[in-house]
């Protein structure tokens, strides 16, 4: 498994992004092989605009163009900050790490 840690920018369209969206473009881009297979959120920074998704080694390529192409329609980004084999590192990136668009945040 592969953990990869993901930041929304901006911050509230966490939850009308990630489950619905992502989960779409996953499918359409991994196509049979994700027959079985659900994108795992293992830890939500709803404050932050981050969180932690559990993805299969061999569908990680997927989960990645995803993530390029969730909120796009929307004027949402969404990025990927690390990814990471452990759910240990994962958390600790995840807690440790800047928010990367606070920069914006700043300047609005």
């Amino acid at each position: 498994m592969r953990y990869v840690v993901i930041d929304v920018y901006p911050r509230e369209y966490i939850e009308r992004i990630i489950p619905p969206e992502l989960n779409s473009w996953f499918r359409s881009f991994a196509g049979r092989d994700a027959i079985g297979v659900e994108l795992k959120i293992v830890a939500k920074y709803g404050g932050k605009g981050r969180l932690i998704i559990q993805v299969p080694n061999n569908l990680l390529k997927y989960l990645r163009s995803a993530i390029i192409m969730a909120g796009r329609e929307s004027d949402v980004a969404v990025i990927t900050v690390k990814v990471t084999g452990t759910m240990r590192k994962a958390l600790a990136i995840a807690s440790s790490m800047p928010y990367l668009f606070n920069e914006f945040l700043e300047h609005v």
